[in-house]
């Protein structure tokens, strides 16, 4: 009975792991690069039905984990991207948060806060605490003996309040609130 071609592959690619390695480090310019992409060839061939026969299993294997390293190297070029242009955020500079800003800013707060001491207590002290992170919607209901649903009301009318009298569409949610039926 002849052996199933992954696993011929598999045992060339044990006995021949030097050569390959050694052989692609000068292609990829990367030792480290030429052995992952051999330990990704050896997990490829662990799964999926068997392959058609191979003629020279040392070409096969050399030529998957060229390929294999090629993936690896698209997949890093984009994470290599994607933290280059988060540095890139983190180090820009706000050349707007001048004096005139951090003043609107603050009177902003200030107008909110007056608008918050608007709100009923208990529809006041329901937002505050689930706006700072206190309680959750589950924690006030119990707390205050009403369902989750009545204290996701009393937080979208405060939020609504408070965005009417800042005259905003949106102060801090996005989208349309979604109640709970409980």
């Amino acid at each position: 009975m002849t052996k199933p071609t992954r696993m011929i592959l598999r045992e060339s690619l044990i006995s021949r792991y030097h050569y390959l390695r050694d052989r692609l480090t000068s292609r990829l310019g990367s030792r480290d690069l030429a052995g992952e992409a051999l330990h990704e060839t050896w997990i490829r061939l662990g799964n999926g039905p068997d392959l058609a026969p191979v003629s020279d299993p040392d070409a096969y294997l050399y030529r998957a984990a060229l390929n294999t390293a090629s993936n690896l190297n698209a997949t890093e070029r984009r994470h290599l991207l994607n933290r280059v242009e988060i540095l890139e955020i983190i180090d820009m500079a706000d050349a707007a948060a001048d004096q005139e800003r951090v003043a609107i800013g603050r009177g902003e707060i200030a107008a909110l806060r007056h608008i918050i001491n608007e709100l009923p207590k208990r529809q006041r002290d329901i937002f505050i605490a689930n706006f700072n992170g206190e309680a959750t919607t589950a924690e006030l209901a119990e707390r205050y003996g009403v369902t989750i649903r009545t204290i996701q009301i009393e937080l979208r009318d405060a939020v609504l309040h408070c965005a009417q009298r800042m005259e905003r569409k949106n102060l801090f949610a996005r989208g349309a609130f979604r109640l709970s039926r409980k």
